[in-house]
């Protein structure tokens, strides 16, 4: 600990669970096999009913998708290679095998050799390309040194489940009985369908296509997939380990319940709301989409075509199902949304329409209640999630020792206990690995977006006990231990007991600085900033002063004349100098006069005890007859002249006017004058709207003011404010004037650009205390986003602009 950090306790809980992992596969002609191959692997995992699946062409992820993978925050991203028969089957005669003179064989010589390697895995160059796509929009297991390589935590999905991907099936307490699955001959969407919601129990076959159903069947797996309580699958979805048994299919477990041996599903920011998802359409981008937010939000439903969608009557099952769903996510004020990556808005917008024709459970008064949004707008940013963990030990709460340095970052002054299991049966499996969820309450540093798995150890020292990463809740870390641990150690001992830090803003935006071999520092604007907040004991207060009602005010002490009569000629201030002016009372209450006299007293109050204002008398010495500023802690019956030294008496002399008694003035402090000589009360006024504009009023806001990006000791770019608001990160440029033009301003935008790449930015906004914006510099802005090379994989952050900043009716 330094002299500059404060001794405190902290509450953080803590959460085993199974990793969560997404699976890359091709996402071609012959998708749903590649993506029932993969939920057959999954399977055979503990935890594997939360595995995603995300389908690439041609190396290339979908960039929603890419959203989608940030939002669901895996642990580990993995291909599962293809096998040298799935590569023949599919592309017969793809792989050449060469004779010992170097020529390919043909005929018999060839598949005598194939049937030799036909279990061997093929690599994918374009599968790796998309993984690394994937990480790259993730927040992985990663460090490195500066001026180094960055080291990811690589972990392969070999064809046995071993360490961090346990084998379910050798788990005491693991179901072994008949399961509902995927039947091995079911392909196409449908056979994709059932494998997403129910799993998969045996290997699925290369040669499946889509499958035959009666509309008695069809009926029964729709309800099914729309989640009908009590609904009858079709028999050929049992799947039975041994000889076939009787079952009740409403009460049979799926596959992917299998997988849940001694895990629970967890539901995070209760009381939040949340948007329930409808997929309509084929693609292997559709099927992922649904997955991915089933498994991050829930209240997901997949209708591929082959279930009737496109039918000019809505099949009853369809609306009956998709009813009662909208009908249950209202009554929690919740919503359910139609949307797809394969089909396009107006198409969806048809099937709203015939949809709330069909049901008239929905009224035209509600009919709000189902809504269309298109795939690349849809809201990623929501605290409700969904998950798995270890049941019983889903929230366990530690308090720990702290230490808090001045800019607000905690750091864990005694290491966390061993994250041991309780469960017994869970215990007894040796090879187990778990991932440990660490929340700080209240949290407030920024979730994911990448981060040097260093940063977050409370010493930060070059060798890591076990990899760490930012995650959606806070960070993660892995159970065991990768030092050295002795044969015959203690299961206990051999788990990593690791200190983290809780990063401030401040310390976030350092960290990731560092990860470009930049240094972010308070630009000369921000270390006046500072020194005004920390005078008023936080940034908060900071804001309510110079982005509230009490601005108006301050304002006024900036003068355009040495004359008092012609700078307040209501007579209710007086003129120092050229530029500095003090206001009586009565001027600052006429200044703000949309504020009660006690708020206004309040607000002036809490800037005079800081020093930010000062209270003072206008007085004239009798020696020198200097017009000066005494402050009321240097007043008493005899005073000190500021210029000359000679005492004066306190008495009319020395004020003049008016007759009865003097007048007091107030003041603002130096730096302040000099904030608002330079407008730097606009970041303010920002800072004081994005609050104003949270959605959730619970969740994290924070912001730093006036960030210098440097390389060495030159300066690259300077941000007016970084907000971290609702999970979602921004970077904003503010200005008095509205316009950006010429070569200039398009330099200044790229800057922001630049400055948004390297955070991970969300928002890339633009406020102006002016009108309005140009157009030609909404026109320039644009323009110059969208040319910008330096994008991550997720794509340029969302652009906007805000107007009229400080007024009741700000713009947007």
């Amino acid at each position: 600990m330094t002299s500059h950090e404060t001794l405190s306790y902290a509450s953080v809980s803590i959460t085993p669970r199974p990793p969560r992992v997404i699976i890359v596969v091709e996402g071609g002609k012959h998708w749903s096999y590649w993506v029932r191959r993969a939920l057959y692997r999954a399977g055979k995992v503990w935890g594997g009913a939360g595995f995603a699946v995300v389908p690439h062409q041609g190396g290339q992820v979908n960039a929603v998708l890419l959203r989608a993978c940030e939002a669901y925050d895996p642990d580990f991203v993995v291909t599962y290679s293809p096998k040298v028969a799935d590569i023949e089957h599919f592309r017969p005669g793809f792989i050449s095998i060469n004779g010992e003179d170097g020529q390919p064989l043909e005929g018999a010589d060839r598949e005598q050799l194939l049937a030799m390697v036909r279990a061997n895995e093929v690599p994918s160059a374009e599968d790796e390309a998309a993984r690394r796509q994937v990480v790259a929009a993730c927040s992985s297991y990663r460090s490195r040194f500066p001026g180094d390589e960055w080291h990811e935590h690589v972990m392969s999905l070999g064809e046995e489940p071993s360490g961090h991907f346990a084998n379910v099936l050798d788990m005491r307490g693991a179901w072994q009985a008949s399961v509902l699955a995927c039947p091995t001959d079911w392909g196409g969407v449908l056979g994709a369908a059932v494998a997403s919601y129910a799993g998969v129990a045996a290997p699925p076959s290369r040669d499946a296509a889509e499958p035959e159903l009666d509309d008695d069947a069809r009926k029964k797996l729709t309800s099914w997939l729309l989640g009908q309580p009590d609904g009858l699958v079709p028999n050929e979805l049992v799947w039975h380990p041994g000889p076939a048994v009787g079952v009740d299919r409403r009460t049979t477990p799926t596959a992917h319940e299998r997988t849940k041996a001694h895990l629970v599903e967890i539901v995070t920011g209760l009381g939040l709301h949340r948007t329930g998802l409808l997929v309509v359409g084929d693609s292997a981008e559709d099927f992922a989409l649904s997955r991915l937010w089933q498994l991050t939000y829930g209240n997901t439903y997949w209708l591929p075509s082959m279930l009737g969608v496109d039918e000019d009557a809505v099949p009853w099952p369809i609306g009956y199902g998709v009813t009662r769903i909208a009908r249950d996510l209202a009554r929690r004020a919740d919503r359910l949304v139609i949307t797809s990556m394969s089909r396009p808005k107006d198409n969806l917008e048809l099937w709203r329409e015939r949809f709330l024709a069909a049901s008239p459970t929905i009224s035209p008064q509600n009919d709000d209640a189902i809504s269309v949004i298109p795939s690349p707008e849809l809201p990623w940013r929501q605290g409700a999630t969904v998950g798995l963990a270890v049941q019983d030990q889903w929230d366990s709460q530690v308090t720990v020792p702290i230490s808090v340095a001045e800019d607000g970052t905690s750091r864990m002054a005694a290491p966390l206990p061993a994250p041991a299991l309780v469960n017994e049966e869970l215990a007894a499996h040796t090879d187990l690995e778990w991932q440990v969820d660490v929340h700080w309450q209240p949290g407030h540093t920024v979730l994911r977006r990448g981060l040097d798995s260093r940063e977050l150890f409370a010493d930060q020292s070059p060798f890591m006990v076990t990899w760490a990463r930012s995650s959606r809740h806070g960070l993660t870390y892995g159970s065991r231990r990768y030092d050295l641990v002795l044969s015959g150690t203690r299961a206990e001992n051999a788990l990593a007991r690791v200190a983290f830090r809780h990063l401030s803003l401040t310390a976030w935006v350092r960290a990731k600085a560092a990860e470009h071999d930049l240094s972010a520092l308070p630009s000369e604007a921000g270390r006046r900033t500072s020194l005004l907040a920390s005078m008023l004991d936080g940034r908060r207060r900071y804001v309510d002063l110079f982005g509230g009602p009490l601005l108006l005010a301050l304002r006024a002490m900036l003068t355009t004349s040495a004359k008092s009569s012609e700078a307040y000629p209501d007579g209710e201030g007086v003129s120092l100098s050229s530029t500095e002016g003090v206001l009586t009372f009565a001027g600052i209450r006429a200044r703000v006069a949309d504020l009660e006299l006690a708020d206004l007293r309040e607000h002036a109050d809490a800037a005079l005890r800081a020093g930010v204002l000062r209270r003072r008398m206008v007085l004239r010495c009798a020696t020198c007859e200097q017009k000066q500023f005494q402050t009321v802690d240097k007043l008493g019956q005899r005073w000190s002249c500021v210029r000359c030294d000679a005492l004066n008496d306190l008495d009319r002399h020395a004020w003049k006017l008016p007759a009865d008694e003097p007048t007091w003035f107030y003041d603002l402090h130096p730096v302040g004058r000099h904030v608002l000589r330079e407008h730097g009360e606009v970041p303010a006024l920002l800072s004081a709207y994005l609050r104003k504009q949270r959605k959730e009023q619970r969740g994290t806001f924070d912001d730093l003011e006036e960030v210098a990006f440097l390389r060495g000791n030159q300066p690259q770019v300077e941000v007016d404010l970084v907000a971290y608001t609702d999970d979602v990160l921004i970077v904003a440029e503010c200005k008095t004037p509205g316009e950006l033009n010429g070569k200039k301003g398009r330099q200044e935008v790229l800057k922001k650009c630049h400055a948004a790449a390297w955070l991970r930015a969300d928002r890339l906004l633009f406020a102006t205390t002016a009108e309005e914006w140009t157009q030609a510099t909404r026109v320039l802005v644009k323009d110059t986003v969208a040319r910008f090379s330096g994008w991550g994989p997720l794509g340029s952050p969302q652009v906007e602009f805000v107007a009229r900043l400080g007024r009741v009716d700000t713009e947007v």
